[in-house]
């Protein structure tokens, strides 16, 4: 099954207060996966135009950036991140998805979730072997703007490794919790 066909609709009828579905949506690729891809793909490519096309320019967009900073609010602020990240030498050269994809589709706002595993590069071109792959739990949330889907949140995290100063919560010797495809 590919991630396309895995889309989990949260409600069987619109809601008064969505957005009609947008017509050809799966015929044309114009899905909330193919975009959340697409923008992959513009990372890896170097595509400025195809990243800031695939990310809302309006003012509630809001990231959580894997670092160092926390958030970037507002379309402006989210484009100028890119350019600066685009004037750097680090870049993406793969992903694959470990986990998921898992896609939530309503006609008004949609989430591609899953774990990722990123193979990175520094300014200097090479692949620091601590982030050989850079494996994020992703969050993508995307709404339709201008008939198409467009990144309005993205969030990439990883586990911290003991949050709480209690070691796992999880009973040893229990069955663990079931993975994608499980």
């Amino acid at each position: 099954m590919t991630g396309a066909e895995r889309s989990f609709p949260l409600r069987d009828t619109p809601q008064p207060d969505q957005q009609p579905p947008m017509e050809g949506d799966v015929l044309s690729g114009n899905t909330p996966l193919a975009a959340a891809e697409g923008m992959l793909r513009g990372v890896i490519d170097r595509d400025l135009d195809a990243v800031l096309d695939s990310f809302t320019s309006a003012a509630d967009a809001y990231m959580y950036v894997e670092g160092p900073r926390w958030t970037t609010r507002g379309g402006d602020n989210v484009a100028q991140g890119w350019r600066a990240y685009f004037d750097t030498g680090i870049g993406i050269d793969s992903f694959s998805w470990v986990e998921g994809p898992q896609v939530i589709e309503t006609p008004a706002l949609s989430a591609v979730l899953g774990v990722v595993d990123y193979q990175v590069r520094s300014a200097e071109g090479s692949q620091p072997a601590e982030h050989a792959p850079l494996r994020l739990r992703m969050t993508w949330l995307l709404r339709p703007e201008d008939g198409r889907w467009r990144i309005v949140h993205e969030h990439g995290s990883q586990p911290l490794v003991d949050p709480y100063g209690s070691g796992d919560w999880w009973p040893e010797g229990a069955t663990p919790l079931p993975t994608a495809g499980s």
